[in-house]
């Protein structure tokens, strides 16, 4: 599958899907770098349990918008055509 085919096949999705990935990642990093230490825990804030749990959630979310862009592209199997030519 390339970008070629995916954005002849469907132009939208495949910016939605770019421009929601792109999102992700850039709000991983936001709360990797805001986690605090996980070797010295607070229990007030943003704990480093809870970022790990976030960064967890959306790298499962990242994988799943992998997979979506994987199928975007994908031209079989489509339906045959008809009437059916012989």
């Amino acid at each position: 599958m390339s970008l070629k085919t995916a954005l002849g096949q469907s132009r939208v999705l495949t910016f939605a899907v770019l421009a929601i990935a792109a999102w992700l990642l850039l709000t991983t990093l936001n709360v990797v770098e805001s986690m605090e230490s996980v070797w010295n825990p607070t229990t007030v804030g943003q704990t480093a349990a809870g970022g790990i749990a976030g960064v967890l959630v959306m790298a499962g979310i990242l994988a799943l918008l992998v997979f979506l862009y994987s199928e975007i592209g994908e031209s079989s199997p489509a339906p045959q055509r008809w009437p059916p030519e012989e």
